[in-house]
């Protein structure tokens, strides 16, 4: 046998199965990290916060068809979706989009933050307009925060409200 790790049979240089298995091994590897890189998977919030935006935000926003993300959620006969990725329903009226967790599949703690700060973010690029009410709160074990125009109990108010309660559901 050589010291290459090979042996020759009939004068042919043939691969040990170890060293075979290592090298198909090490390319597995290498494939996960390049997909990974290519094709990187997104948290529950990010998830939930692209959901928000391409479908209840981007039609009033740009005029862009939420259909394209709708797709490929399962409808419910009212109205409603379910996004199996995220583990969150879907709903839309005429005035309202709403878009919830309920338990088993809330939003651990970690999440509800991430995605607080993901619509901070888009409100504060897509509608500086809106102005931060610290008086919307849903209380100490939710995570909540308001951004409105109008008066509170006006027909003309409108904003964007984050209420999440971690670890059990909303």
């Amino acid at each position: 046998m050589a010291e290459t790790g090979h042996r020759r049979i009939s004068g042919a240089c043939v691969l040990k199965k170890r060293l075979l298995f290592g090298i198909i091994v090490a390319g597995f590897a290498m494939g996960l990290g390049a997909a990974s890189q290519i094709w990187p998977t997104h948290s529950r919030a990010e998830r939930i916060a692209e959901l928000f935006y391409g479908i209840c935000l981007a039609p009033v926003l740009t005029g862009d068809s939420p259909d394209t993300l709708l797709s490929g959620l399962f409808q419910k006969p009212d109205k409603s979706w379910i996004d199996t990725q995220s583990g969150s329903f879907l709903r839309l009226e005429d005035s309202r989009c709403t878009i919830s967790t309920y338990a088993p599949y809330a939003l651990s703690y970690e999440d509800a933050a991430e995605l607080l700060e993901l619509t901070r973010i888009i409100v504060s690029r897509d509608f500086p307009q809106l102005v931060f009410d610290p008086k919307a709160k849903m209380g100490d074990e939710a995570l909540s925060k308001g951004w409105f125009l109008g008066a509170p109990q006006s027909p003309e108010r409108w904003g964007i409200f984050h209420v999440a309660y971690p670890d059990w559901g909303g």
